[in-house]
């Protein structure tokens, strides 16, 4: 099952100045404090720890599963889609279509306690907002859903609840290709995850 939804967020900024690159071993850096964030700010709000982390595939797919196995967790994953190609400073096409059978095979068959779900980056945070639509139906009245991110665009206008970088350029993952005669940046490794008020 397939749904398409519509976005009127804002755009993502992009400044120009430089093509970000996530090195592997910093993004693995970030996925163990992101999970130690995680377990901190479900336990300062009081909130049930943290029982399913998904994915957001497919940029959210490695973040997940690694924060994952740090929370002594399995993965799961929904695929969703908001850009119509990978390439550097592709505007986002204003629908997010969000496929739930790459989810139900492997998911709890009813969301409940503390769900993270997980994405590479929040550009505009449509993504994000739609994956959330159509998980709620599955997830029981008070299950509390929290959004964790590497990196968050600054046009984004709700920044996840947990992410690592503010950009306003394009970033590389690891699990992609750098674009061919573009020089890359790399993200500087980080010593805190920025927590939402």
């Amino acid at each position: 099952m397939s749904t398409s939804i519509a976005s009127s967020a804002p755009s993502r900024v992009f400044e120009h100045h430089r093509l970000w690159q996530l090195r592997t071993s910093v993004m693995l850096q970030a996925c163990r404090l992101l999970a130690t964030a995680a377990v901190q700010l479900t336990s300062r709000a009081h909130l049930e720890a943290v029982s399913a982390v998904i994915g957001i595939a497919h940029g959210g797919t490695t973040p997940a599963r690694h924060i994952a196995a740090r929370l002594g967790l399995q993965a799961h994953t929904v695929r969703a889609s908001h850009n119509t190609t990978d390439a550097p400073y592709s505007p986002a096409t204003g629908t997010v279509t969000c496929d739930l059978n790459s989810w139900q095979p492997t998911a709890p068959t009813r969301l409940a306690g503390t769900v993270l779900v997980v994405d590479d980056i929040c550009g505009s945070g449509a993504t994000f907002t739609a994956v959330l639509d159509v998980l709620r139906p599955f997830a029981e009245p008070d299950t509390r859903f929290l959004t964790c991110a590497l990196c968050r665009n600054r046009g984004a206008s709700t920044p996840p609840d947990l992410y690592c970088w503010d950009v306003a350029d394009w970033v590389v993952f690891p699990w992609e290709d750098v674009p061919a005669g573009q020089p890359t940046t790399p993200l500087p490794p980080l010593n805190q995850v920025i927590i939402r008020d």
